[in-house]
């Protein structure tokens, strides 16, 4: 019944629709006891009428309930969750190009639901696809040419934000030993990152600043600082020890009034270290329990 009423071609009533099946979708993931079937046919419904990407009442919201909808999909048989995942974020993506900023961030937040829903079985079929044909390989390609893309350029934070959520939901590894899938797919993603956060005149660093904090979080130092740039001349480094004993000799002070060795404490909210690294203050922020 509810999904006949936006042919009725009220913008509110449909609003009020999408609304309501969020809302569902949402007590859905609590309750798995939720029919597939019933959610399979829901969900071609929504995808079959989607709305104008400036309509600014109707196109955060539905885009709201494709998120939801996949997050409670995840469920379904893996061939036909991994199928639904690839058309709805295509479907999805789009919205981020759209001119009003609240449909922008809620379509940002429906792809980080989806990243939400990413199943160990989608990851795994991921990282054994030697031929990068994957759902996971499409995502991750369409991302990595849209941050350079001038269409999307207004939509780099939400993009960033993004970035940030498929990061922090790829943390999976096939064994205890194995590097993890946002270290075996996301490098290259993360590194141009690195890239956009030193460009001349981008003006997204904070939210650069936050993705680079998520892939800390994640792959840890050592592994970040192998692909960031540090592009500071020789004669302004000076390397970085800690008072634990750790060193870091390709980790440099941007200040070269520093002693040459700068001793810094990560537990020091006041220490140089927490704000006068440009990308890597994030570094001794988020790494303090258990990096450092």
């Amino acid at each position: 019944m509810l999904l006949k009423l936006p042919r009725l071609g009220n913008p509110y009533l449909s609003q009020s629709v999408y609304t309501v099946l969020s809302d569902l979708f949402s007590l859905s993931l609590e309750d798995a006891t939720y029919n597939c079937d019933h959610l399979t046919d829901v969900l071609a419904v929504v995808l079959s009428s989607p709305p104008s990407r400036s309509d600014a009442i109707l196109s955060p919201v539905w885009v709201q309930v494709l998120g939801n909808a996949l997050f409670a999909y995840r469920g379904v048989p893996q061939t036909a969750y991994a199928t639904a995942l690839g058309k709805v974020w295509n479907t999805i993506w789009p919205f981020l190009d759209s001119t009003d900023s609240k449909t922008r961030k809620a379509a940002a937040e429906s792809l980080n639901n989806l990243c939400r829903s990413f199943t160990q079985e989608l990851i795994s079929a991921a990282l054994r696809d030697s031929n990068s044909r994957s759902t996971l390989h499409q995502v991750i390609r369409q991302l990595t040419k849209d941050l350079d893309s001038l269409a999307y350029a207004r939509a780099m934070p939400e993009m960033l934000s993004v970035v940030a959520s498929l990061i922090t939901h790829l943390q999976y590894r096939l064994d205890p030993t194995s590097q993890s899938a946002a270290e075996l797919l996301l490098l290259p993603l993360i590194q141009r990152v690195g890239d956009l956060r030193i460009q001349k005149g981008f003006e997204y660093k904070e939210d650069a600043d936050n993705t680079l904090a998520a892939a800390m979080r994640v792959l840890g130092p050592e592994v970040l600082l192998q692909i960031l740039p540090l592009n500071i001349e020789p004669s302004d480094r000076y390397a970085i020890s800690f008072s634990n004993g750790n060193h870091f000799p390709h980790l440099w002070a941007l200040k070269p009034s520093w002693p040459r060795t700068a001793r810094l404490s990560p537990s020091s909210p006041t220490s140089p270290a927490s704000f006068s690294f440009m990308p890597f203050c994030l570094i001794f922020r988020t790494t303090e329990r258990t990096h450092v």
